[in-house]
């Protein structure tokens, strides 16, 4: 037996990955815990890692028909009519990951004072300039514009881009 990636229906990974394990089968879905800090107040939600997709481990001869006849399920993904087995190493590399509250965490990219950075969103999109410091809140940082000499703006933090040295 081995894993194969599901394509689900958008926004149904989970009933699609319940549908599966009714079939006996083992699966996994790694999700993100999602802090919506926009929203007043802010809320705690989680996503799936890969948003349309999720695991499970089957033998295709057996079960690729039931599977994706399940609720919530586009298809397993193939090459042509082959699914296409996904590795243990790869499945078990992202459950590694997965800490005990059920959560996968990315790691935030660290910006130092003196990174050079690029302004992906808002008012200042397509500027570049130094990071000056990381502000207390973790979701902001100062920074210099290259463009305008000493003018110093803050940018939500996932508005920049980290240039590669």
């Amino acid at each position: 037996m081995n894993w194969f990636a599901i394509h689900a229906k958008r926004f149904r990974e989970s009933l699609a990955a319940a549908s599966i394990t009714e079939l006996g089968l083992k699966v996994f879905l790694p999700v993100l815990k999602v802090d919506s800090r926009e929203q007043t107040p802010p809320k705690t939600g989680f996503q799936p890692l890969f948003p349309g997709y999720f695991f499970a481990r089957f033998d295709p001869d057996v079960f690729l028909n039931p599977v994706e006849r399940a609720r919530g399920v586009l298809q397993v993904v193939k090459s042509g009519p082959c699914p296409i087995p996904v590795d243990d190493p790869v499945v078990e590399e992202i459950q590694n990951r997965v800490e005990a509250d059920g959560f996968i965490r990315l790691a935030r990219s660290k910006l130092s004072p003196g990174d050079r950075v690029s302004i992906e969103d808002g008012p200042f999109s397509g500027m570049f300039g130094r990071v000056e410091a990381e502000l207390d809140d973790q979701r902001r940082v100062a920074i210099f514009l290259e463009c305008l000499w000493q003018a110093r703006v803050l940018i939500e933090k996932r508005c920049v881009q980290l240039e590669a040295s």
